[in-house]
């Protein structure tokens, strides 16, 4: 059992700096729009977590589709399973968009050098199941109420580590600073549909109706 220690009073971030003109990738629910931030529903690592007792709204993006695709709609489907199936109605709840920052963010780097400062290792934060998410979402509250200038969190995809995953603070950042570039729902782009599949063949993960 993997336990996730409580993060220290006082929290010194190091900062990446993602320039303003990068494209970020979403999967998300349809019913949300592209650059709109989660209020506060669902539960995952990183969200939803409050701050001065008001829920912080956050958007999670990751630096390629496949990233993004890997970090949700693929995200609860066990590796080591012989027969790794998603159903097709799962998926035509979901759309996929492309977003691009227009100012710099200043984002908490969870970098395996980064947690070692704290004293803790990739394995204790991002590689814990959910079982474990009430405890790293402290470490995302920490993390947002230790530096006002920070904008959000990045850190490599566990489930997609070719990339990067983020989260944004929507008490840091609005939605004018996020330019949409597309948005499209699965169940109307076939194009968008094909590519979840070719990146599901690359776990075996098979789309059933």
């Amino acid at each position: 059992m993997i336990v996730v220690p409580s993060p220290p009073l006082s929290l010194s971030c190091n900062v990446l700096v993602l320039p303003a003109g990068t494209e970020l990738h979403r999967v998300h629910s349809r019913n949300r729009r592209a650059r709109e931030f989660n209020p506060g529903f669902g539960s995952s690592r990183f969200a939803p977590f409050t701050s001065a007792g008001k829920q912080v709204p956050t958007i999670y993006a990751g630096t390629s589709f496949g990233c993004a695709a890997y970090e949700s709609v693929f995200h609860d489907i066990d590796p080591s399973a012989a027969f790794k199936t998603l159903p097709m109605s799962k998926v035509e709840e979901l759309a996929g968009s492309l977003i691009r920052v227009d100012r710099d963010l200043r984002l908490a780097r969870l970098f395996e050098p980064d947690l070692n400062k704290w004293s803790i290792t990739r394995q204790s934060l991002i590689d814990t199941p959910p079982s474990s998410y009430p405890s790293t979402r402290a470490w995302a509250q920490a993390i947002h109420d230790a530096n006002p200038t920070l904008d959000g969190m990045i850190w490599t995809s566990r489930r997609f580590d070719e990339e990067k995953c983020l989260v944004l603070f929507g008490t840091r950042v609005d939605e004018s600073s996020l330019d949409v570039i597309s948005s499209e729902e699965f169940a109307s782009s076939p194009p968008l549909l094909d590519r979840l599949v070719e990146l599901g063949r690359l776990s075996g993960i098979v789309l059933t109706l």
